[in-house]
């Protein structure tokens, strides 16, 4: 690397001084180069533009509105269960809450008589325009349910359950795949019903009811 000193005329024929110009590589140009071109466009005395930055705190994405026809289910409730003939009468009591900014519903409820604790997550999918709901409790029961939304005052879940007969500690037990249908409906304010029907695999069905109100 070297430098080099030169002289040129200007127009009156007095000498100008050139700078020195410093010889280096064509890859430090380079980065020199577009170091010129970054300050070029953003001035170092320019204010930063944070418009395009999403406050920390918050969700960027807000919750769709569709899920505001859930809204009835917030809350806490005792629910009176009318079993199917031959049945045990029982109490649910439900909490549902918002999650994930309001994208989500979740419900903790517990059944008694039986001791069993379970959770069902309530949301949107924008894909195929439907509501979803899955369900898990600690017998090991899960369920996938969908409902295209309401319609004459009813909102009706449909999908697959696998029920568990007899919980077990090792992990391994019987159980049953039903079809599983929930049709809610709001009879007023804090007061809602869902009607339940479990289709078994033979085809015959049990129905059961839940009477819900908010405490």
């Amino acid at each position: 690397m070297r430098t080099e000193k030169s002289e040129e005329r200007e127009p009156d024929g007095t000498a100008r001084r050139r700078k020195w110009i410093r010889r280096v590589p064509a890859g430090v140009v380079g980065v020199a180069a577009v170091s010129l071109i970054a300050l070029t466009v953003s001035p170092v005395n320019a204010e930063p533009d944070t418009r395009a930055k999403p406050p920390r705190d918050r969700n960027p994405l807000p919750a769709p509105p569709q899920i505001r026809d859930l809204d009835f289910l917030l809350g806490s409730y005792t629910c009176d269960y009318t079993p199917p003939p031959g049945g045990t009468a029982a109490v649910l009591k439900l909490t549902t809450k918002r999650a994930m900014g309001g994208h989500y519903l979740y419900t903790d409820a517990t059944l008694e008589p039986g001791n069993v604790v379970g959770r069902s997550t309530f949301g949107w999918n924008p894909v195929d325009g439907k509501f979803i709901n899955q369900y898990h409790d600690n017998w090991g029961s899960s369920g996938n349910y969908a409902s295209s939304g309401w319609k004459d005052g009813h909102l009706i879940f449909k999908g697959p359950l696998t029920q568990v007969i007899t919980p077990n500690a090792t992990g391994q037990t019987s159980g049953v795949k039903l079809d599983l249908m929930d049709d809610y409906q709001v009879l007023g304010r804090g007061h809602f019903k869902n009607s339940t029907n479990f289709t078994f695999p033979d085809g015959s069905i049990l129905h059961g009811s839940y009477d819900c109100r908010r405490q």
